[in-house]
């Protein structure tokens, strides 16, 4: 997204007043809270209608936090050449090549500001996007089988899903577990060598929920059939399991460059004009996102579910009451049973609650309904086959309502 014209008139600013010292100096000069320039809303850094808790950044060297650009892989050695130019340090760069993409990761220093940033590339460089590096992290809450019968599945192991491919974007998935067997399944990580992967419950509770195989039928998944390709993205770091914005992408061009159409993402962070691109990128391109609201409990958009080219997940309990801590607003599109869940967890199974578990409820229905249709076929489909909740219509509590199967 492109600045309004009062933000490219202040960035200007700050690059004139950048000429007369470093950048600490011209937010003296500036003044404001803290005496801070301004406030990049999209990067969810300084911005107080975001939760403080949810700003977590990645760190360069300099102990500033690291910026990570993406450009058009065209304009990328540009950006490299205006940005070091400027007194920015290159740190590394990645690749996107199914997005068309390349991500540059920087040590501003001090010298330069994100903002000025935007202003130097704005002509040489236009297609590139200028963000904080932060962290994702799961949209994971504390903890009956209802959920199936709640969406209208009344024999949901014996109604198997045939030749859909599923993605999702999580912590390992735990092949070992026994609601995994039987499941076709891709298991691969983004994490690099001196990453420290998390534990597998998260992402062996998703890729279960999504396409898990139980004779039992206590832990089987909506969509058993599927053919699932799981990433491993998260990592273990500071405050807990969280992956960063170069992870995300990095599995979102992974999916896409492997034909991978409909994707869940059961995490939340703060807004971000570099992720954003990513997103838009990979809509662009017939890809299907589907990610949690997130558990914050707050009027709030967290990314990617915030994105309008993500649908956004909310959790509802058994008695079709939204989950007290689901963040809510006018992003909201459906609702599904997210709160007392039985996940699979360790070599069982545990309840869980949180709009994690909703997403890839939904992300499976979208299988059923549309398997890997566009975006607005997906979304019709769902709006079509909801039950409405809350106030008649879409709202911000339940979105169109609560998703359901078109039979089995």
């Amino acid at each position: 997204m492109r600045p309004t014209l009062f933000r490219r008139l202040a960035s200007l600013l700050l690059v004139l007043l950048a000429v007369a010292g470093p950048a600490h100096e011209v937010a003296a000069q500036a003044g404001g809270p803290n005496g801070r320039i301004s406030r990049d809303p999209i990067d969810g850094n300084d911005d107080p209608s975001i939760p403080a808790r949810i700003r977590d950044r990645v760190r360069a060297p300099s102990g500033a936090a690291e910026i990570i650009v993406i450009a058009p892989t065209g304009q990328a050695q540009t950006v490299v050449n205006v940005l070091t130019a400027a007194g920015a340090q290159l740190l590394r760069t990645r690749d996107y090549p199914a997005l068309g993409r390349r991500g540059l990761f920087f040590d501003f220093r001090g010298q330069i500001l994100p903002g000025q940033a935007r202003v130097l590339l704005e002509g040489p460089a236009p297609g590139a996007r200028v963000s904080i590096h932060v962290l994702y992290r799961y949209a994971q809450g504390s903890p009956r089988i209802y959920a199936p019968e709640m969406v209208g599945l009344t024999n949901v192991g014996g109604c198997r899903v045939g030749g859909v491919r599923v993605g999702m974007i999580d912590g390992p998935v735990d092949v070992r577990h026994p609601a995994m067997a039987g499941v076709q399944l891709v298991n691969e990580s983004v994490l690099g060598s001196e990453d420290s992967p998390t534990g597998g419950d998260h992402g062996t509770a998703i890729a279960a929920l999504i396409a898990g195989q139980d004779g039992s039928g206590i832990l089987s998944g909506i969509a058993p059939g599927v053919r699932l390709h799981a990433i491993a993205a998260f990592s273990r770091e500071t405050g807990g399991d969280g992956a960063d914005t170069e992870r995300v992408i990095a599995g979102i061009d992974r999916l896409l460059g492997s034909g991978v159409r409909l994707v869940n993402m059961s995490f939340a962070g703060p807004p971000n004009e570099v992720l954003e691109d990513a997103l838009q990128a990979a809509a662009s391109r017939g890809m299907t996102m589907i990610a949690a609201a997130g558990n914050d409990g707050l009027r709030f958009a967290p990314w990617p579910a915030g994105s309008p080219y993500v649908i956004a997940v909310t959790a509802v309990d058994a008695g079709f009451r939204r989950y007290r801590q689901a963040n809510t607003g006018s992003h909201i599109e459906f609702a599904a049973p997210g709160v007392d869940i039985f996940v699979a967890a360790g070599r069982g199974g545990a309840y869980e609650s949180g709009t994690s578990y909703a997403a890839p409820i939904v992300t499976a229905l979208a299988a059923r309904l549309a398997g890997g249709a566009p975006l607005d076929t997906v979304r019709n489909r769902l709006r079509a086959a909801a039950v409405d909740l809350g106030q008649p219509g879409r709202d911000g509590e339940y979105g169109w309502g609560l998703v359901r199967a078109a039979g089995c």
